[in-house]
Order: C-alpha cells, then sequence, then structure tokens
C-alpha cells in the first residue's frame, strides 16, 4: 500500500520530495511499531524485561522497516486524472494541472500578456518551493544530531575527571557481586559530577563515592546488583544508540515516547534482575530513596543508564518494590514473551508495505491516431505516403468531439472568471481558473495538430495515387 506524492507537472522531483517522503514513511511506521508495543505491553503476564524489548524494537524498528522499504523503486509517473492504484490509499497532489504539449499560441483578442505569466508562474515557482524546502528540511533534521553531539560531548567533560575507586569495603562487596551474577570483569569508578550510580560502556560502572560509603552493606549490595543488571543487559551500549535514534528523529512526538518508555522498562527490568540476585527488595527501595534524595534535579542523562532521577520520579519503583503482588509477577511466562515478540514482529513486517513515494505527474498525450483518419503518425518523416485513403467519416467524428470539449471548457472558464478572487494570484479560484486555460490551449492545439496531420494524409495520399496513375505499365 503506498501513498503518492505528486510534483508540479513538467518539474523533475528533488531531493527534498524523497526526503519528505522517507519522513512521512517512518512517522508511519513509528505509529504501527508504537501502538503494537502499547497494546502488547498492557498485558500484565509480562515482565518489565519483556517490555523492555518490546520498547527497543519499537524505537529501531522504524528505522530498519523504512530503510527496507526505501529500497522499493521510486519516481513512478502518473498522468493527471488517472485512476488510483492498486492498493493505494490517497493522492497528495501539489498542482495537478495538465502542462501543455504544443506551442502555445501568441494571445489574441481578450488574452493579455498577464494570463501567460500567471500560466508559467507555477512551474517557474517549483523549483525553488522545493528547494526551500530541502533547505528547511536539512536545517530541522541536523538540529537533532546536533543536540546528541552537544550532550555526549559534555557528558565526556563532565565524565573525564573520574578515577578508580580505592575503597576496600566497596570493592569487595562489587566483586562478590560480580562473581554472582557472572560477568568477566567490571571497572568501579568514582566521580564528583555525578548524582547517582551510571555505567558508562559496557564494563563500567561510575558512582558518587560519598554517598554510597554512607549506606549500609545491603543496600551497597543492592546498588550493584542494579548496576552490574545493567552491564549484563548492555545497557551501557544501548542507551546511546536509543539517545541517537531519538535525535535523528526527534521531530516526531512519538518516537520520543517510545525512548522514554524505552529507559523506564530498562530500570524495572534492572530493579527485578537486582531483587532476584539479592533476595532484598526493601534494601533497593531504601537505596534508590537515599540515592535519588542527593541527585540534582537538573540532571538529564539519557545516554547513560543511570540508577536514580530526582526523588519525586522515583515513587513508582518503590511502590512496586514494596508491593509483594508485583514481586511475585516477576517471573514472567516464557511462552508469553515469545508470543508477544512475534506479535510486534508481525506488525513491524506489516509496516514495512507502508511507505510514502513519490510521483512525477505525466502531462496527457494527445491522440496520435483518430481511427484511420490520420494518414499517418506524428513520428512519421516527412514526405512518408499514406498506406489507406484517410477515413473522411472518423475524422469528422474525431473533429466534433474536440469542438465540443473546447466549448466545454470555455463555458467552465466563464464561471471560473465570475467566481471571487479568480484575477487575484494563489487563490483556489485563480488556480482553477489556470487549468481551464491551459486546458482549453491543448485542446487548440490538439485541433490544429489534427487538422494538420488530416491534411497531410489527404496531400499524401493523391500524390500516392497521381504517382500511380502516371506510372508505365
Amino acid at each position: 500500500m503506498a501513498l503518492h506524492l505528486l510534483v508540479w507537472p513538467g518539474t523533475e522531483p528533488g531531493p527534498a520530495a524523497f526526503w519528505l517522503a522517507l519522513l512521512l514513511t517512518c512517522s508511519i511506521h513509528a505509529a504501527v511499531w508504537a501502538g503494537a508495543a502499547g497494546l502488547l505491553a498492557r498485558r500484565g503476564s509480562l515482565s518489565a524485561s519483556t517490555r523492555h524489548l518490546l520498547w527497543k524494537m519499537a524505537l529501531l524498528g522504524p528505522i530498519a522497516t523504512t530503510l527496507l522499504g526505501a529500497a522499493a523503486p521510486w519516481g513512478s509517473e502518473r498522468a493527471p486524472g488517472e485512476p488510483p492504484y492498486f492498493q493505494e490509499i490517497s493522492v497528495l497532489s501539489l498542482e495537478d494541472a495538465p502542462a501543455p504539449t504544443a506551442p502555445v499560441e501568441a494571445p489574441r483578442g481578450g488574452e493579455s500578456t498577464r494570463e501567460g505569466a500567471v500560466a508559467g508562474s507555477p512551474a517557474s515557482r517549483a523549483p525553488l518551493m522545493w528547494s526551500l524546502l530541502a533547505a528547511c528540511g536539512a536545517a530541522a533534521a541536523a538540529l537533532g544530531p546536533l543536540r546528541f553531539a552537544g550532550s555526549a560531548l559534555l557528558l565526556w567533560r563532565s565524565l573525564r575527571g573520574r578515577r578508580r575507586v580505592q575503597d576496600a569495603r566497596l570493592l569487595q562487596r562489587l566483586e562478590r557481586m560480580r562473581s554472582r551474577i557472572g560477568l568477566r570483569r567490571v571497572v568501579l569508578t568514582e566521580s564528583a559530577s555525578v548524582g547517582s550510580p551510571l555505567v558508562i560502556g559496557a564494563s563500567e560502572v561510575c558512582i558518587p563515592l560519598a554517598r554510597l560509603t554512607a549506606l549500609a552493606d545491603a543496600e551497597v549490595d543492592a546498588v550493584f546488583a542494579h548496576e552490574l543488571a545493567h552491564i549484563e543487559r548492555g545497557d551501557g551500549l544501548w542507551f546511546p544508540v536509543a539517545g541517537l535514534a531519538q535525535s535523528l528523529l526527534w521531530m516526531q512526538p512519538i518516537n520520543r515516547w517510545v525512548a522514554s518508555r524505552f529507559r523506564e522498562t530498562a530500570e524495572l527490568a534492572c530493579d527485578d534482575r537486582a531483587v532476584e540476585l539479592t533476595g532484598d527488595p526493601r534494601g533497593l527501595a531504601r537505596a534508590l530513596v537515599q540515592v535519588a534524595a542527593g541527585a540534582p534535579r537538573s540532571e538529564r542523562r539519557a545516554m547513560v543508564p543511570a540508577m536514580a532521577r530526582p526523588a519525586s520520579a522515583l515513587l513508582p519503583r518503590v511502590k512496586r518494590l514494596v508491593d509483594a503482588g508485583s514481586r511475585a509477577r516477576l517471573r514472567a511466562s516464557p511462552r508469553g514473551r515469545r508470543w508477544a515478540i512475534a506479535g510486534l514482529a508481525a506488525s513491524g513486517i506489516a509496516a514495512a508495505g507502508l511507505s510514502v513515494q513519490v510521483a512525477r505527474a505525466r502531462p496527457p498525450q494527445p491522440a496520435r491516431d483518430a481511427g484511420a483518419g490520420l494518414a499517418r503518425s506524428p513520428d512519421a518523416a516527412p514526405g512518408a505516403t499514406a498506406a489507406s485513403p484517410p477515413d473522411t467519416a472518423a475524422m469528422s467524428e474525431h473533429m466534433a468531439e474536440l469542438a465540443r470539449r473546447e466549448q466545454e471548457i470555455e463555458a467552465q472558464l466563464e464561471e471560473a472568471l465570475r467566481l471571487p478572487g479568480a484575477e487575484h494570484e494563489g487563490t483556489q479560484a485563480s488556480v482553477l481558473v489556470l487549468e481551464l486555460r491551459q486546458g482549453l490551449r491543448h485542446a487548440r492545439a490538439e485541433r490544429a495538430w489534427t487538422e494538420e496531420r488530416f491534411i497531410d494524409g489527404s496531400a499524401a495520399w493523391e500524390r500516392r495515387l497521381g504517382a500511380s496513375s502516371s506510372a508505365p505499365r
């Protein structure tokens, strides 16, 4: 199924048209992925880890399916007035007026020179419009990556002064938890610029040293279990990828919502894993509250998994940890997980068939053959003789049809000229007048062309008869 964007007749689609089609395609895919993930995540039988996987697929899936859809052929032609394509949603046409295929006649009588200028104005404005649209789109698309690069630079500058932790108690408890979870190597660093523990890369945990040394052993174990769960899941690498995907598509509010759900469910999944390792949900809840109490409210580290945001954002997590019913739902059935992943993947595959493509409006071509009335086609070489005599009856019928069509267009043009704003450029009435005038010129040019071909064909047939009668027998 495809939604075709038509550009101005007589112009080729530029980069702006293709980028606009690609952005609209990605928006459609993001809506399908996010809607399917939201419906599946509402199931109570799914664990936080499964929900996080669904939101991860919903965040990155639209990019993959959009690139897959971009491999389809682009730039199909479509004549104005042609019936919709098979399995087509709709057609958005910036200008669907036919462009004249024959030379335009000189102004006569009541036709002023301004009329010709107005007739040519849409085609002349089209390249400029697409150029401006391309420039604005490129500038808007560059804002997200620039912001992402700026955030990454600020994060690197704030963490470049970190150093390894030398506290024996913290190192001992981290080593015990690392061996329990089965990780190979973990580096523990500390920095005064961080407000809560966070994971950097694939194997580093950075902590606010003073705050962790004030915690009890059970609470320290809960903090390390939570951070090591992030490392086990690879969140230190996935969070920057998610931040880059969000920055590339920052103009889509759906993408922003999916990214927030991605980060939220990652924290919940790590909470569940920490409770599974320590068996002390209340110890983790106390650690969350104490760590978040000192976290600055202005801290925003979306590119790295941080354990705690400001205290106001932790209330649902703390309630979830102390609720016995929520803890009982931590172990979800593998079958429900498989069904949820399969359902979201099926929705994504279905979304790959939805795309926005660019179609170039093809002006209608005049009839090349009026039955047997035309002695030769317009592509025939000069001097070519006709193989059969022109059909005068068919020609008369065809000319009468052209005259009726010309009269109909003239009547419609007279009515359009009476509409309010018909003489003002840019109004809907002026566009209608422009289309009718172009159609009228095209009809007149086609009638003149048909008469000329009929006259040439008759003359060629007479010459052939004269040549055959004078030939020696």
